[in-house]
């Protein structure tokens, strides 16, 4: 198994606030691998399938978030060479 660099990781790894409302958001970059992204909602893990799916940066979720709630995604962005 190779190893990766963890500055190079650092760089790859993405942290954030999707942009969008209802039960449509978009990533930022394009993540490596769509069941490689993980989805909070306040806080909470949500399941890949179970609760959102993802289509290249976008991100749908089965129910929209209620008033107030906050989504993050986190995830390793793909690369040139990916």
């Amino acid at each position: 198994m190779a190893q990766v660099d963890a500055k190079v990781l650092k760089r790859m790894w993405v942290d954030e606030t999707p942009s969008g409302s209802g039960t449509t958001f978009t990533l930022s970059q394009t993540p490596v691998e769509n069941d490689a992204v993980e989805v909070y909602i306040d806080g909470l893990k949500l399941s890949y399938t179970t609760h959102y799916t993802i289509s290249g940066v976008t991100i749908t979720l089965v129910d929209a978030l209620a008033a107030g709630q906050r989504i993050r995604a986190n995830y390793i962005q793909k690369t040139g060479g990916a």
